[in-house]
C-alpha cells in the first residue's frame, strides 16, 4: 500500500513539473503580430498587448535576479513569400528591429544579448505547411517551391508567378487564405538562459539570412555594446572642403542686407559654387522713400592657376552666373518697380589673409545680359487728403515698359570668414603623400628593372667567363667542356619547351573546362525549357478536364462581370460628370443673371440721383 501511494505521488510530481516547464517555455516565447505590409508594432492588434504582458510578467517572476549576461533573446522575423525578395527582406529586418527596440524600452539592459534572425520570404514555412496538407495540387506546388529563386531580387519571384497560375488560378485563393496568411505578419522572440562561465555573449545583432547564407551582422544601436575591434589605420581624406560666408560692403552701406555663401567642390580645388542673396524691405517718411529688393543668384566658378601653390578659394577666378529678383526703389515719392533677370560672366580675385587664413576679401566684376520689366509711379505723399495730412497708401502709375541691357550688370566688393582653416596644411600633407607614393613606385620599378638587367648581364658574363676559361684548357679537356656546355644549353632549351608545353596544356584544359561548363549550362537551360513546356502542356491538359473547364468558365464569367461592372462605373461617372457640368452651368447662369440685375439696379439708382439733383 505504501509503495502504491509513493508511486502515485512521484507520478503526480512529474506530471505537474512537466506542465510547469511547458507553461514556462510557452511564457518565455513572445509572439507579435504586425499589420499587413507594416513594420510598426500595434499593441491593440491581434492580442499583442496580452502577449507582451504575459512575457513581461514571466520575465519578472523568473529572471529578475538573473545576470543579464546569461540571458539571450532570439527574434525570428520575416514575411510571406508574395512580393519581391528585397521588400520581404526589408520587412523582416525592420520587424525584428522593432521588437528589439520594444524589449530595450520596456526591459532596459536586463537582457544581455538580442539577436534578430531575418527569415525574409518564408518559402520554407510554406513548404512545410503544404507538405502536411492534403490538397490535390500539393505535389505540383511543392515542385514549384523547390525551384531556385529568381536572380533579380527587385522583381517578383518566378515561383510566385507559377503558383498564381497553378490549376488556372484556382489554387491561389486557397494558398492566400490557408497557408500564406499565417506567414504574412508574425514574428517570434524566444528567451533562453545560458549558464556557464565560458559563455560568449553576442551583443544586439541583426542577421540577414538569404537562400541559406548568413550575411554579416549590422552595427548595433548602442556603441557601448560593440566589441572592441582592432583599430584600423586612418586613411587621410583626399580633400578638405572649405566654406566662406561673405557680405557685399557697398550694398551693406546702403542699408541693404546681403549674404554670399561659397563652398569648394572636387578634390583638386578647381571648382566652387557661390550663392548670393539680397533682401531689404524698408520704407521711410510716409512711404516717400523705399528700398525694397529681393534678388538671388547662383554662380559656378573656375579657379585659375596651379592650385597646390594657393589656398583653397584663393586667387583669380572666372565664373558663370544666373540670377533674378524684384525691386522697388523710391526717392521723394517718385520711383520704379520691376522684375529683373540676368545672366553674366564674372571675373574676380579673392585673397585670404589672417594668421590662420580665416578671412577672405573678394572683388569681382560681371558683364552680361539683363532683362528688366519696369513700372514708373508717383507716390501718394504728393497729394495729401484734408487738413490733417492723411496720406493714402496707393501708387499712381505713370509709365510701364521693359528694357534689355548688355554690359556691366554686377559688381562685388565683399569680405567674409571661412571655415575650416585646415586646407593649407592638408594641401601640404597631400602633396607630400602624393610625392612619397610616386617616389616609392619609381624606386620599386627602377629596382625591379635593375635586378632583371643584372640577372641577364650576370648570365651573359658568366657564360663569357666560362668560355674564356675553357679556352685555356688542354685540347681533350676543352672538347669535353664544350660538349658539356652544349648539353647544358640543350637541356635548358628542352626545359623551356617543356614549360611552354605545360602552359599550353593548362590553357587547353581551362578552355575545355569552360566549354564543358558552357555546354552544361545550355543543357540545363534546355531542360528548364522542356520542364516549362511540360508544365504548360499539363496546364492545357488540366484545362480540358471538367474541373479545368469549370475553372476557366468561372474565370471568364468573373472577367465578364468585372468588365460589365467597370462599364457601368464608367457610365455612372460620365453621367455624374454631365450632371456636375449642367449644375455648374446653371450656377454660372444664375450668377450672371444676378450680376445683370445688380447692374440694372445700380443704373436705376444713378438715374434717380440724377433726377433729384436736377430738381
Amino acid at each position: 500500500m505504501l509503495n502504491n501511494v509513493l508511486r502515485w505521488f512521484l507520478l503526480m510530481v512529474s506530471v505537474l513539473s512537466s506542465e510547469t516547464m511547458l507553461a514556462q517555455s510557452q511564457a518565455d516565447t513572445l509572439g507579435i503580430r504586425f499589420r499587413l505590409d507594416s513594420i510598426r508594432i500595434d499593441m491593440d492588434f491581434a492580442g499583442n498587448r496580452q502577449a507582451w504582458d504575459n512575457f513581461e510578467q514571466n520575465f519578472l517572476n523568473h529572471y529578475s535576479n538573473v545576470s543579464p549576461r546569461s540571458l539571450r533573446l532570439d527574434i525570428y522575423s520575416g514575411a510571406s513569400p508574395e512580393g519581391t525578395a528585397a521588400h520581404n527582406r526589408w520587412l523582416g529586418e525592420n520587424r525584428g528591429i522593432a521588437i528589439r527596440r520594444l524589449v530595450r524600452q520596456r526591459l532596459g539592459s536586463r537582457v544581455g544579448s538580442i539577436i534578430v534572425h531575418n527569415e525574409a520570404a518564408r518559402w520554407d514555412g510554406l513548404y512545410e505547411l503544404l507538405s502536411a496538407s492534403s490538397e490535390p495540387w500539393r505535389d505540383e506546388a511543392l515542385r514549384i517551391i523547390e525551384e531556385p529563386a529568381s536572380a533579380d531580387e527587385n522583381l517578383r519571384d518566378h515561383r510566385e508567378v507559377k503558383l498564381r497560375s497553378l490549376r488556372g488560378g484556382a489554387a491561389w485563393p486557397v494558398l492566400l487564405q490557408k497557408y500564406l496568411s499565417p506567414l504574412r505578419s508574425g514574428a517570434t522572440a524566444i528567451l533562453s538562459h545560458v549558464s556557464g562561465r565560458d559563455t560568449i555573449v553576442v551583443r544586439d545583432t541583426v542577421v540577414i539570412e538569404c537562400a541559406g547564407t548568413p550575411v554579416l551582422p549590422m552595427y548595433p544601436d548602442n556603441p557601448a555594446d560593440q566589441d572592441v575591434a582592432e583599430a584600423e589605420p586612418r586613411v587621410p581624406a583626399l580633400r578638405q572642403p572649405v566654406w566662406i560666408l561673405r557680405t557685399n560692403i557697398p550694398l551693406l552701406a546702403t542699408t541693404t542686407p546681403n549674404l554670399q555663401a561659397e563652398w569648394s567642390i572636387g578634390h583638386k580645388d578647381k571648382w566652387s559654387i557661390n550663392v548670393e542673396g539680397v533682401w531689404s524691405w524698408w520704407t521711410f517718411c510716409h512711404n516717400a522713400h523705399a528700398n525694397e529688393i529681393l534678388f538671388g543668384s547662383v554662380e559656378i566658378r573656375r579657379w585659375l592657376g596651379h592650385r597646390f601653390l594657393h589656398h583653397t578659394l584663393d586667387g583669380w577666378h572666372i565664373g558663370l552666373a544666373v540670377g533674378g529678383g524684384y525691386g522697388d526703389l523710391e526717392l521723394n515719392s517718385r520711383g520704379y518697380q520691376g522684375e529683373v533677370y540676368s545672366g553674366f560672366i564674372n571675373i574676380g580675385w579673392q585673397h585670404r589673409f589672417g594668421r590662420r587664413k580665416q578671412w577672405a576679401f573678394d572683388a569681382g566684376f560681371g558683364i552680361g545680359y539683363a532683362y528688366v520689366d519696369w513700372r514708373r509711379y508717383t507716390g501718394s505723399t504728393l497729394f495729401p487728403i484734408g487738413h490733417e495730412e492723411y496720406y493714402d497708401d496707393h501708387l499712381m502709375w505713370r509709365e510701364t515698359g521693359h528694357s534689355n541691357w548688355i554690359g556691366p550688370v554686377h559688381a562685388n566688393v565683399s569680405i567674409g570668414y571661412c571655415f575650416p582653416q585646415r586646407d593649407a596644411r592638408w594641401k601640404r600633407e597631400r602633396a607630400l603623400a602624393r610625392d612619397a607614393e610616386r617616389y616609392d613606385y619609381l624606386h620599386f620599378r627602377d629596382s625591379l628593372m635593375a635586378r632583371e638587367q643584372y640577372e641577364r648581364d650576370s648570365v651573359k658574363t658568366a657564360r663569357k667567363q666560362r668560355l674564356k676559361e675553357i679556352g685555356f684548357l688542354p685540347k681533350a679537356e676543352r672538347k669535353q667542356a664544350l660538349a658539356q656546355l652544349a648539353a647544358e644549353d640543350r637541356q635548358a632549351k628542352l626545359d623551356r619547351k617543356a614549360a611552354e608545353k605545360q602552359a599550353r596544356m593548362e590553357d587547353a584544359a581551362a578552355e575545355k573546362q569552360r566549354k564543358a561548363d558552357e555546354q552544361l549550362r545550355k543543357q540545363r537551360l534546355k531542360e528548364e525549357k522542356a520542364a516549362r513546356k511540360r508544365e504548360l502542356q499539363a496546364e492545357k491538359a488540366w484545362a480540358r478536364t471538367p474541373e479545368g473547364k469549370a475553372a476557366v468558365r468561372q474565370k471568364k464569367l468573373d472577367d465578364k462581370a468585372a468588365a460589365r461592372q467597370a462599364k457601368l462605373d464608367r457610365k455612372a461617372a460620365r453621367k455624374q460628370a454631365k450632371l456636375d457640368k449642367q449644375a455648374s452651368r446653371m450656377r454660372a447662369r444664375i450668377k450672371a443673371e444676378q450680376q445683370r440685375n445688380l447692374e440694372k439696379l445700380q443704373r436705376d439708382l444713378e438715374r434717380t440721383d440724377l433726377k433729384y439733383e436736377m430738381k
